[in-house]
């Protein structure tokens, strides 16, 4: 895993992809599901492929809730994470801000299948 590809796309956005887009650059094996709205849709996609952990690690998965939505990030080390979203585009932000926000955060579980596609 190479943060370095996200710190590349800094300024972009896929619209479609919206928050998915700084996760789908970075694993690009996982299958593209659609903007997530509903919890009961896409914490099992999570957990299909990542674990549940305590403390963050560079690239780990960072689930938000603000309001009634949900936004999703990957972390980056050092107390930043990647996020962007259809106002804003791939963007490095402090996580002190969010971070009453956070729900979850996920390190990716390799599946072995993902090289077989």
């Amino acid at each position: 895993m190479n943060l370095n590809i996200l710190y590349k796309h800094i300024g972009t956005t896929d619209e479609k992809l919206d928050c998915l887009y700084p996760i789908y650059l970075l694993y690009p094996q996982i299958p593209r599901y659609e903007i997530i709205y509903d919890e009961e849709y896409f914490m099992p996609l999570v957990k299909k492929h990542f674990a549940g952990t305590k403390k963050p690690e560079p690239g780990d998965l960072l689930i938000f809730k603000m309001l009634n939505n949900y936004h999703f990030g990957i972390y980056a080390g050092e107390g930043k994470f990647f996020h962007c979203c259809k106002k804003h585009k791939l963007r490095v932000s402090r996580l002190g801000g969010y971070g009453r926000f956070l729900r979850g955060c996920y390190r990716r579980v390799i599946d072995y299948t993902d090289f077989n596609k």
